[in-house]
């Protein structure tokens, strides 16, 4: 059962420069302090490339997120596509769900078009749709995932048109 939220703002900026920017794992972690606790990405540069491996430490939606991926694809400035698996330690559970997200940059003449849409996929089980109704209903977990994913780009929008 996927969660799926289509996050986008408009940056007055080159697709170039905010690459750049919201790829530096500093600037990222920064774009959301309260929910970004670190990301590394397993490169020389430290930067997102084709099958480079990340890790990332978060909180969605108040639940704790060790994050493990991969970049399947990067072609700078213009697209990233990257998946992984997030575990959520629940009580006595280590809870894994599948992530993902498909990161685009398109120039038009109103400035860059920035989107993140990003994925859940909660296991097709009895105890999977569970969680999912939990996460969903209880935790408001498809807010939580926009107003996550969207106050990164707000942040970059906001450091990038000063």
């Amino acid at each position: 059962m996927l969660l799926k939220q289509n996050t986008n703002i408009t940056i007055k900026n080159s697709p170039e420069k905010i690459w750049d920017y919201a790829h530096d794992p500093v600037n990222w972690t920064a774009s959301n302090p309260e929910e970004h606790l670190g990301l590394v990405f397993n490169s020389r540069d430290n930067r997102p490339h084709t099958e480079v491996t990340f890790h990332q430490k978060e909180t969605v939606a108040n639940f704790y997120a060790d994050l493990k991926g991969q970049i399947m694809y990067a072609d700078r400035p213009k697209v990233l596509v990257w998946t992984g698996v997030a575990v959520y330690p629940i009580l006595f559970f280590k809870i894994r769900i599948p992530e993902g997200g498909l990161l685009t940059l398109e120039e038009k003449e109103d400035g860059t078009h920035l989107n993140h849409n990003v994925f859940m996929d909660f296991p097709d089980s009895v105890f999977g749709k569970v969680i999912h109704w939990f996460f969903v209903s209880v935790f408001k977990g498809e807010k939580a995932v926009y107003n996550h994913t969207y106050k990164e780009l707000k942040f970059f929008k906001e450091q990038l048109e000063k």
